[in-house]
């Protein structure tokens, strides 16, 4: 009479085993995480990234101002003396379409070169037909104050002589000017080819040639607009 209820013992157990089995099966598919559904992976387009370039470049370039920049209006009138690291307001006009823009503008430093050692590149012959002069650097800023792009500033970016003359800049055959290794001149971004907000900062470099005899006597910013016939001016700033 026992051996049927030893039986019935094993085959309950073994229903309860298979039982628990079925459990933890089920538990574990019901922890398993489900795969994701497949989505396409959005790709940027030939001209996203381009522009996502040109934002970038763009940062690269910014500076800090070197004192507070100004408000937009009103211009500076032509003729004005402005003192060290006073920001000059001026209008101007993008060429090709009249896009107007009002911009600050301001020398940082002025640092006499050796044309010699600097340009050591140039052939002696070249380089002689500038004569006896002294290269300066005049580092300046330049900000946009009011409008959606600006123009390069340095056409308009002049030295003034002791005898009232506006200093030559090196121009040779072959072109002189720093050679790619030197930095001692760093141009000014070209910050008309990539996006532009209101307030940003760019800084420049323009080589002057003073005359033996001759001083600089200020920075100026003419030649264009209201200030082709007078221009405003600074003060040489120091190196």
């Amino acid at each position: 009479m026992s051996e049927p209820r030893k039986n019935t013992g094993i085959l309950a157990g073994r229903a309860r085993t298979g039982a628990v089995t079925i459990a933890v099966a089920a538990l574990l598919a019901g922890c398993s995480p489900s795969a994701p559904p497949t989505e396409a992976t959005p790709t940027a387009s030939v001209e996203e990234r381009y522009q996502a370039q040109l934002a970038e470049q763009r940062l690269e370039a910014l500076v800090e101002p070197l004192s507070p920049l100004p408000a937009a209006t009103p211009t500076t009138p032509a003729g004005t003396m402005l003192g060290d690291g006073e920001w000059a307001v001026v209008g101007r006009e993008w060429p090709s379409d009249q896009t107007t823009m009002t911009v600050g503008v301001v020398p940082v430093s002025a640092t006499p070169g050796d044309l010699e050692a600097d340009f050591a590149y140039v052939p002696d012959d070249e380089r002689a037909k500038l004569g006896d002069v002294t290269p300066l650097y005049v580092d300046y800023q330049y900000a946009l104050l009011e409008g959606e792009r600006m123009y390069p500033a340095v056409t308009a970016v002049q030295l003034v002589l002791s005898d009232g003359s506006l200093a030559d800049i090196p121009i040779i055959v072959g072109g002189l000017g720093p050679s790619k290794t030197d930095t001692f001149c760093a141009r000014e971004p070209a910050a008309s080819d990539f996006p532009q907000e209101v307030g940003d900062v760019y800084q420049g470099c323009k080589i002057f040639l003073v005359p033996e005899g001759l001083d600089a006597v200020s920075v100026q910013w003419g030649g264009e607009g209201i200030y082709k016939t007078e221009g405003v001016r600074w003060p040489i700033p120091a190196a």
